[in-house]
């Protein structure tokens, strides 16, 4: 009996010693799987996914106009365009941003590349924007670039803090200045971005004048909305009904949903020049009587550049700003756009 208890308390012992082992092997990974991260770190992953896009001001454009706001209180037609890089010198979140502004002269663009960083404080993520102050930034040169060859200036990035539903990010008051055209300047601004939209402001002041030389006067800013591509084509006649009757097709028409348009000239005995635009109207304004609310709108027009120079628009339909797919068929011309391209449209019931 005494054998039996020693081999007992043989078999605890080596149990629990085997029990100690498996222990220590699964504790590190059980321990690194329950530590926390900042608040900082967390929003940088979301930042990184929210942030690529094409947004465009074109409702923001339209509206100033309609409303019209003084001259200096009208914001120009822009866009930015923001795709996730592969470049090393700047970090894991890298990001090509390029800036197109609608000007008399036609548009102009600018090229920079933006990075996300964790941090100064546990609650923030930083921006740093490294400026191509003259041409483009192209993707055969992104594996080998480094912020040496671009602009960046101490004191000009931009610090994020998450908000109910989007980023706010401020530049520190006082810090940003640099040269700017042959001036001295400052600016004291900030960007904010959600799933809907980016906000930015664009204030240049000359600091030996403290007059404005960008932005709005009334200090609002630049509201870019995130644009969705649909897949369009436009057939001339716009055949329907099972008719039998030919007609020449207009396809790989690629427009955004926030004032894309594509031109095209008809093949036709006396050809036009065409257009076709896309449009998710954001109201700015009331448009309704009996104090009724009118709704957004996705609207597709179709437009005809005159002989003296002035657009036409032929007709518009319009549905809801969320759908998938919108179309318009005058006769003379037809006009259908999907976010689902033709080729990957699935058989359905």
């Amino acid at each position: 009996m005494q054998k039996n208890q020693m081999q007992k308390n043989r078999i605890g012992h080596w149990a629990a010693w085997l029990a100690w082992c498996l222990l220590a092997l699964v504790t590190p990974d059980l321990h690194a799987q329950g530590q926390d991260s900042t608040a900082g770190e967390r929003n940088l992953r979301i930042m990184a996914e929210l942030l690529p896009g094409h947004y465009d001001n074109a409702n923001q454009h339209y509206f100033d106009q309609r409303r019209k706001l003084a001259a200096d209180d009208q914001h120009v037609r822009m866009s930015t365009t923001i795709r996730r890089i592969d470049a090393p010198a700047f970090g894991r979140y890298a990001y090509l941003w390029i800036n197109e502004v609608q000007t008399a002269n036609g548009p102009q663009r600018s090229w920079r590349i933006a990075s996300l960083h964790a941090g100064p404080a546990s609650d923030e993520v930083t921006m740093r924007h490294h400026l191509r102050m003259q041409g483009e930034i192209i993707e055969a040169e992104l594996a080998t670039l480094t912020p040496a060859q671009l602009r960046r200036t101490e004191g000009c990035d931009y610090l994020f803090k998450r908000r109910a539903d989007h980023f706010r990010g401020l530049q520190v008051p006082g810090r940003c200045e640099f040269d700017w055209e042959g001036q001295r300047v400052r600016t004291d601004n900030e960007i904010s971005i959600a799933k809907s939209s980016l906000w930015f402001h664009d204030h240049k002041w000359v600091i030996k004048t403290g007059r404005r030389i960008t932005g709005v006067a009334s200090g609002e800013p630049y509201w870019l909305e995130r644009s969705r591509d649909f897949h369009c084509y436009a057939d001339i006649p716009g055949v329907g009904g099972g008719r039998d009757i030919p007609f020449k097709r207009y396809d790989n028409i690629t427009l955004h949903d926030k004032g894309g348009v594509y031109w095209f000239k008809s093949d036709e005995e006396t050809p036009r020049e065409l257009g076709l635009q896309l449009r998710a109207v954001t109201w700015h304004v009331l448009n309704e009587a009996n104090d009724y609310f009118n709704r957004n709108s996705m609207v597709l027009s179709v437009l005809e550049k005159l002989a003296d120079g002035s657009v036409k628009e032929h007709a518009y339909a319009f549905t809801d700003p969320q759908t998938e797919r919108i179309a318009l068929n005058l006769k003379w011309i037809l006009a259908n756009c999907a976010i689902t391209p033709r080729a990957a449209a699935k058989p359905e019931m």
